[in-house]
């Protein structure tokens, strides 16, 4: 704090420490930088999950879709759900390494086959191109 006692023509004044508007204002500023401080923060936390969660939704000229797994009805595999509910029954998944899990989401690319027949009957046949 700064007092003191200054001499000047014929008055003896005091200097006060720091006015309450000095104060007021030094604490105004302080709460506006810790504001600006916590909002750069929060910007910061969303983009980080912003790009993260991008590379993992990215599907790139292919279709996002689901594996399901339909082992339990007579003729069926696993088979492939896609966004729009539309099942595929692809004949070469097994070519592609992937790891089969219920409910785990890929990206996919195929062509339809309409020369071939189904034993499972859910959905169409389909021959994968690449599979992610």
């Amino acid at each position: 704090m700064l007092s003191g006692i200054f001499i000047s023509s014929p008055r003896i004044f005091k200097v006060s420490s720091i006015d309450k508007t000095t104060k007021w204002n030094m604490n105004k500023n302080k709460i506006k930088s810790q504001k600006t401080a916590l909002k750069i923060f929060f910007l910061v936390v969303i983009a980080l999950f912003h790009f993260s969660c991008e590379k993992e939704n990215n599907c790139e000229n292919s279709q996002k879709g689901i594996l399901k797994n339909l082992t339990g009805l007579d003729g069926c595999g696993w088979i492939i759900q896609l966004s729009d509910s539309t099942m595929l029954e692809p004949i070469n998944l097994e070519d592609f390494d992937i790891e089969l899990i219920e409910n785990k989401s890929v990206c996919i690319r195929f062509h339809e086959r309409t020369d071939l027949g189904s034993y499972c009957m859910v959905g169409k046949v389909v021959e994968i191109e690449s599979i992610e």
